[in-house]
């Protein structure tokens, strides 16, 4: 594209990045992309039981949906359940057949990446869903918002809550971090505002997340359209 390799902030480098995929050129190319930022783990047998996850969970999956068995949105699901804090970006391969990202992102995938995208673009999805973005097109965010809109609003109707008491439940700072989250802001930019560490943020998003009985910063900026 032209451009300079867009190398990972410092704080990416203890990022665990685990490449999944049977595809060794895939896998090697990867590798050599995003090495000199990110500490990169294989997962390339067809043993695909999880059972790599016990010794060490990785920051972020780049998954490759033939390494997979169908549907690879039960995987998805399944491995976001286990462990909520995972990060997962599929691997879209060019000679498959288009993979549903509504469905994936749905089950829990945060990102999507074709298997040529270029170097500098890979550190930047890696770099950003890391930190909590998502790497989607923005039809699909649109798509999703109305989805989860329509979900809130089925839910609200039946159990008839207080939303302006549920948010009153929010110490000043979380209310400050989910205002900040509704402008699109990410937790390095948070934390920079507020003088704060990026593990304090994210503390911060659990309790709110668990207050407001929502799952992830989609939910939450839509949370915040809708009452503020």
């Amino acid at each position: 594209m032209g451009r300079e390799r867009e190398m990972p902030s410092e704080d990416s480098t203890s990022k665990r990045i685990l490449i999944a995929s049977a595809d060794s050129e895939l896998v090697k190319r990867f590798t050599a992309a995003l090495e000199s930022g990110f500490s990169i783990s294989k997962w390339t047998s067809n043993n695909t039981d999880f059972g790599i996850f016990n010794t060490a969970v990785p920051d972020l999956v780049l998954a490759d949906p033939k390494f997979f068995a169908d549907p690879i949105t039960g995987t998805i699901a399944e491995l976001t359940g286990l462990h909520t804090a995972l990060r997962i970006i599929i691997i879209e391969n060019q000679s498959d057949r288009l993979v549903d990202q509504y469905a994936l992102f749905k089950a829990g995938a945060h990102g999507f990446c074709k298997e040529n995208i270029s170097d500098a673009l890979l550190n930047r999805a890696v770099q950003m869903v890391c930190e909590g973005e998502y790497w989607i097109q923005r039809k699909l965010i649109a798509n999703m918002i109305n989805d989860l809109a329509r979900e809130m609003a089925e839910s609200q109707n039946q159990d008839g809550r207080n939303e302006n008491a549920v948010i009153s439940a929010l110490t000043p700072r979380e209310l400050e971090v989910a205002k900040m989250v509704r402008l699109g802001e990410n937790n390095k930019m948070i934390a920079r505002e507020l003088d704060i560490s990026e593990r304090t943020v994210k503390a911060h998003l659990s309790a709110i997340f668990r207050k407001l009985e929502i799952q992830n910063r989609l939910h939450l900026a839509l949370y915040f359209s809708d009452n503020n």
